[in-house]
């Protein structure tokens, strides 16, 4: 599945996705994960907050084009918007991790995979 099919699935039900995230039971979900995860290893602090950044970028992207009835057929355009405001973010993680400067084909890459992950929850909310 594509950056449009987790879109117009978030999009077009925007507002249960936001609902459920900020529920008691979305917010318990989000913490439990990231604290499992940062008791296994402390350094995926960074990386999580990260992946914070990209879902946030999504959501919001695709939450825009359904308010503005541009949902259908601009999954490049929102593709595009999501990589140019993560870019600054990856950066800066890459530099903080003393990892390579990511190319552009990478972090493009890395949100594709992004929105893969978003359309696997997809089916759940």
């Amino acid at each position: 599945m594509g950056f449009k099919s987790v879109l117009t699935v978030i999009g077009a039900d925007a507002k249960k996705v936001f609902v459920w995230v900020a529920s008691p039971k979305g917010q318990a979900v989000i913490h439990t994960g990231e604290a499992v995860a940062e008791a296994i290893d402390p350094g995926l602090t960074g990386l999580i907050n990260l992946s914070e950044t990209y879902m946030q970028e999504i959501i919001k992207t695709e939450a825009l084009a359904a308010a503005a009835g541009a949902q259908t057929g601009t999954g490049v355009q929102k593709s595009a918007a999501v990589v140019s405001a993560v870019t600054p973010a990856v950066i800066a993680y890459a530099k903080e991790a003393g990892l390579p400067t990511p190319t552009a084909d990478q972090i493009s890459k890395a949100s594709d995979a992004m929105v893969a992950f978003l359309n696997s929850l997809a089916a759940t909310l």
